[in-house]
């Protein structure tokens, strides 16, 4: 029978993977439909809308090896799953919380890739200043990833064996990991801003 510890630690991998995702999706999203538009009048331009389009897929990758890395260490992958302490899972929850909710700043990243391609459309001297704008809003999602390796390797899912996190530390580190998360997707206002700067430098 799979503990409650378990269970949150393979909801922690749920999150990390599907929050990153949808963040990723949208972002992708928002900056493929800009990029069919330039290739469409421009089929020259085509590698490197792909190349803006590809940008908001990293967040994504981060939600995936945090997934894996909790998914391994509890034997999920290998369907024998192990007995996790109580506050080893909340932990590991927190791991997917912290990534997860970071991994919201793709949409960010979507917004201004989209205006870097309508401005490589228009001038290809931007390319380089468009790509630097770009990757702006994932620094947010590089401090979500952090505070999730930081917590997996204290509990010890990044070590020989998982640890037995007290249940307060383990809501210290749920704590700090929504924190931040959620402060993460502020890079969609980055984003936002970013794209605006995208325009000014033409």
């Amino acid at each position: 029978m799979t503990t409650l510890g378990t269970a949150l630690a393979i909801i922690g991998a749920g999150l990390a993977v599907g929050l990153t995702a949808i963040g990723s999706g949208v972002g992708v999203g928002i900056v493929g439909s800009a990029g069919i538009g330039v290739s469409a009048n421009k089929p020259e331009k085509f590698g490197r809308a792909i190349l803006f389009a590809a940008i908001p897929q990293t967040q994504a990758i981060y939600g995936l090896l945090v997934a894996i890395i909790i998914l391994l260490k509890t034997g999920v992958l290998f369907r024998n799953p192990i007995d996790v302490p109580l506050g080893t899972g909340i932990a590991a929850l927190a791991a997917g919380l912290s990534v997860g909710f970071a991994g919201l700043s793709a949409i960010g990243q979507g917004i201004t890739a989209s205006s870097g391609i309508c401005a490589l459309a228009e001038d290809d001297r931007v390319f380089g200043r468009a790509i630097v704008f770009s990757v702006v809003p994932e620094t947010q999602a590089i401090y979500g990833l952090l505070i999730s390796i930081i917590i997996l390797m204290v509990s010890g899912f990044l070590g020989v064996e998982l640890k037995d996190v007290p249940i307060n530390v383990s809501i210290a580190m749920l704590g700090a990991a929504l924190s931040v998360g959620i402060a993460g997707t502020s890079a969609i206002g980055q984003g936002i801003t970013a794209g605006s700067g995208v325009n000014v430098v033409m």
